[in-house]
């Protein structure tokens, strides 16, 4: 059994140095395609964080009536303060909404002044702590409990939160239809780069089974090389999304503000094995397709 083994990691060596340059491609094909699906990945881990971020900072905007007494706001306001489901509590007067918005939006300012400090609506800024389970619903329904007749309307971006749900839905789904399409396309590019080092060694492989070579004492060599495929293409695949994160992580952060949702984030390790172990389900796969189709033509 050892000196089988020893003959078979011999064979597959003497394969791997002769063959250099189609195994060479075959381990960049793999590579490239782990990196495009490492890419996609990185992208939707951080967009998950980005959310799980926002789902522990829940706010609402609470509108008041233009006529309503200031005691009936502290009223509601002292109510919402001692609702065990509310994290923070903050009353803006219409002066306060007025001068906040003339400060971050400083072209406002003249007509505000103009049109008076009533122009807005006071308000209530309510913060609550994160559900602990279907968010959308448990934030909805502590709407629909604080609207009463001196509540105007309740803003809680429930249009927006459901469109920003829908394009996450969007983007997995074609995240998964196009990692499936890299993925049976670097099947079959490897597949047919594997078959040219089969091919290379046919008049081997042909003793071989002159000689009474069994079909798994052929292919475990292949097998083995394809291990290896897939073991240099995933820390190729590895290294790749590591730099592509240095140089381009920082750059799209400072581009579009993502530092308010903490930083951008490198796959965890977990998630890099499962690439590589990706990587040699295919250069296995690939193997095992490519010696069964020599199998079926060898005489």
């Amino acid at each position: 059994m050892k000196g089988t083994t020893a003959h078979i990691l011999r064979r597959a060596a003497r394969s791997l140095w002769e063959n250099l340059y189609l195994n060479a491609v075959a381990t960049g094909v793999i590579a490239a395609a782990l990196l495009l699906m490492g890419v996609y990945l990185s992208v939707q881990y951080n967009v998950d964080r980005i959310v799980r971020t926002w789902n522990q900072d829940v706010h609402l905007s609470v509108y008041f009536k233009p006529d309503t007494p200031e005691d009936e706001r502290f009223a509601l306001r002292d109510r919402l303060a001692a609702d065990p489901r509310v994290a923070a509590v903050r009353y803006v007067s219409e002066a306060e909404a007025a001068t906040w918005l003339a400060e971050h939006v400083p072209d406002t300012a003249p007509v505000l002044a103009e049109l008076g400090d009533d122009v807005l609506p006071a308000s209530i800024e309510v913060t609550l702590a994160p559900p602990a389970a279907d968010m959308d619903a448990a934030i909805a329904s502590f709407a629909e409990e604080i609207r009463s007749p001196v509540v105007d309307s309740v803003d809680f971006g429930q249009q927006w939160t459901e469109r920003f749900h829908a394009f996450l839905s969007l983007l997995k789904l074609l995240g998964a239809v196009l990692g499936t399409l890299i993925l049976v396309a670097a099947l079959f590019l490897v597949m047919n780069t594997v078959h040219l080092i089969v091919y290379n060694r046919r008049d081997e492989l042909e003793t071989e089974r002159l000689v009474g070579a069994t079909g798994a004492f052929i292919a475990v060599p292949f097998i083995v090389e394809g291990v290896v495929h897939g073991t240099l293409g995933g820390g190729l695949a590895a290294g790749g999304l590591w730099l592509v994160h240095r140089l381009v992580a920082s750059r799209l952060q400072e581009a579009f503000g993502l530092a308010l949702a903490g930083q951008l984030a490198f796959l965890p390790g977990s998630w890099l094995l499962l690439l590589s172990l990706a990587g040699v389900v295919l250069g296995v796969g690939a193997a095992l397709v490519s010696v069964q189709r020599f199998l079926a033509q060898a005489p």
